[in-house]
């Protein structure tokens, strides 16, 4: 089997359901990563909204990538489905923006996501050795930097020295590393800023995320409003699959202006988001 990976950028807010509730003033939590509870992207939710974007695009190759075909009620034939030959995987979080006071928003990444993504990378790719010897120097620097107080977080721009990170004082200091350009270019050329692990656990918990209110009108009369946690548009994050052969799907995902929409509410303009490919060779 081959493996490609690639990233997600969220074009506009996203919201992919969990199907659960925490009891309080939100309704509809999104979907999270069961080990460090940041917001992720299910694979059975990441093959679905693949899969109606080909069916309406008119891919050939339903059947043999997904393992079922749509009839032209748009429905699966379930009668004829058996396992596909593409092996998707979920898709984790890789970035966040978050408010700033130098600039409208930076992105914002931890330690726990470099060394995950680093870890599932092929030992031969450019892109790891550049994450683990990034995350080695952030090491270095750890114990002396990341637990000043108040908290500091790493920066690679000069422009962000000493910027606040939104509503919990972490300053941005400056640690003279440079990144690789293949780093630069997981991240889209985005200005990224570095921030202790359990920092970014708040920046992404229940009381952080987005909340929109939600309403439901009959004869122009409320009927039901309820709160829907989004993760923000701009938001990037990483994936895998694995294929036999040549590749013949995600050809069509990376061409330019590609939009896939993902979750709930596409109706509304949630969900629409673009893929990039990442380098591994």
């Amino acid at each position: 089997m081959n493996q490609l990976f690639y990233t997600i950028q969220c074009k506009t807010n996203l919201h992919v359901g969990s199907g659960k509730a925490n009891y309080g003033v939100i309704d509809q939590l999104v979907q999270r990563d069961p080990t460090y509870q940041y917001p992720t992207i299910y694979a059975s939710s990441l093959k679905g909204a693949i899969k109606e974007y080909c069916y309406h695009i008119g891919f050939k190759e339903m059947k043999k990538v997904f393992g079922s075909e749509k009839g032209t009620d748009g429905k699966t034939d379930h009668d004829h489905s058996g396992i596909g030959s593409y092996k998707f995987f979920d898709a984790n979080l890789l970035a966040i923006p978050v408010r700033c006071d130098k600039q409208a928003f930076v992105h914002i990444t931890c330690p726990n996501i470099l060394t995950d993504l680093s870890e599932k990378l092929p030992d031969q790719c450019e892109l790891k050795r550049a994450l683990s010897s990034l995350i080695e120097k952030l090491s270095d620097e750890t114990a002396e930097k990341l637990s000043d107080k108040p908290a500091v977080a790493i920066t690679f721009s000069e422009n962000l020295k000493d910027a606040t990170i939104e509503d919990f004082d972490i300053k941005a200091k400056d640690k003279n590393i440079q990144l690789d350009s293949c780093i630069k270019e997981l991240f889209n050329g985005y200005e990224i800023v570095i921030v202790k692990n359990n920092y970014f656990d708040r920046l992404v918990n229940d009381l952080h995320l987005p909340v929109i209110a939600r309403n439901y009108l009959e004869n122009g009369e409320s009927q039901n409003l309820w709160y829907e946690q989004v993760v923000p548009r701009l938001s990037l994050f990483w994936s895998t699959v694995l294929y036999p052969g040549d590749e013949i799907l995600f050809t069509h995902l990376f061409e330019p202006n590609v939009l896939v929409q993902i979750g709930a509410n596409g109706s509304i303009g949630y969900g629409y988001s673009s893929f990039s490919e990442i380098k591994i060779n």
